[in-house]
């Protein structure tokens, strides 16, 4: 298979990185390629195209606190520090990659985090989509976790009945809304779903956003939260799909008008105020 080669938007969000070597964030990324004519129906694509940039370039995150609007918000900013040496689409995975994956655990469980010394575990590289549900090789696709987790994984997306290739055809779909939506669906009416399950399919750091929007008006859908302590008592929290309605031609650009329009309001009454 012939290895895929980065596109002019692609380019273009490396070259924006540039511009700002401490790091930007995707809203300022695409406001930028707005400004320099990105198309309305190209806007659809760019967690996609996001998504891809590790295939080809060393992509650096990090995440930082910021004043948006006069509030306070979390914000993960991202950074260009290199091209890859070892371009690979598919494939097995090398043992350079291996090497990278295990060292940026620094020596703990990415999934329960258990460390080596005080546990004495072992560090598996694993992917965090499952290959058969189009999961990739991609360095932004593995993470190592310990042998545990690693079957314990295994066993809960065997244990969920879900058709591989239904997951295939949700993981395929560009919108994060509809990725998010659709395994909510998959997982059944009055069904908990797991957050790190949501994590995966949502394939972004703002994904818990991206799920409130789907209770917005303009998408109508009901989803409650419940919240609990897992065996070790960290916090957790599952999503359950209450009720659902037919997607709107494209979603996420329905979302985006709303707040903006939601926005406008807000603004206008507290001009009046």
């Amino acid at each position: 298979m012939p290895l895929s080669k980065p596109g002019k938007i692609h380019l273009q969000m490396i070259e924006i990185m540039k511009r700002f070597p401490e790091g930007v964030t995707a809203g300022q990324i695409r406001q930028e390629l707005e400004r320099e004519g990105l198309q309305a129906d190209e806007q659809a694509h760019l967690d996609r195209r996001k998504r891809d940039l590790p295939k080809w370039f060393v992509i650096g995150k990090s995440r930082r606190t910021q004043v948006v609007n006069g509030k306070k918000r979390n914000v993960v900013l991202y950074k260009y520090i290199g091209e890859r040496e070892d371009v690979a689409d598919e494939g097995n995975i090398s043992q350079k990659v291996r090497a990278e994956v295990i060292h940026a655990a620094h020596a703990r469980c990415q999934m329960c985090g258990r460390s080596i010394e005080a546990h004495g575990i072992t560090l598996v590289v694993d992917h965090k989509t499952p290959r058969n549900w189009g999961g990739t090789n991609d360095r932004s696709n593995l993470w190592a976790i310990c042998e545990q987790c690693n079957g314990g994984k295994k066993a809960y997306f065997s244990s969920l009945n879900v058709e591989p290739e239904m997951m295939k055809r949700t993981m395929s779909h560009e919108s994060v809304h509809v990725r998010i939506g659709e395994l909510l669906k998959a997982i059944g009416i009055g069904k908990p779903t797991p957050s790190a399950l949501l994590e995966v399919v949502a394939g972004q750091d703002d994904w818990h956003k991206r799920l409130r929007e789907l209770r917005y008006p303009v998408i109508g859908w009901k989803i409650d939260t419940r919240l609990y302590k897992d065996a070790s008592g960290r916090k957790q929290a599952d999503y359950v799909l209450l009720e659902f309605r037919e997607w709107p031609s494209n979603p996420s650009q329905i979302i985006r008008e709303y707040e903006k329009e939601r926005q406008k309001r807000n603004s206008e009454s507290s001009d009046k105020a």
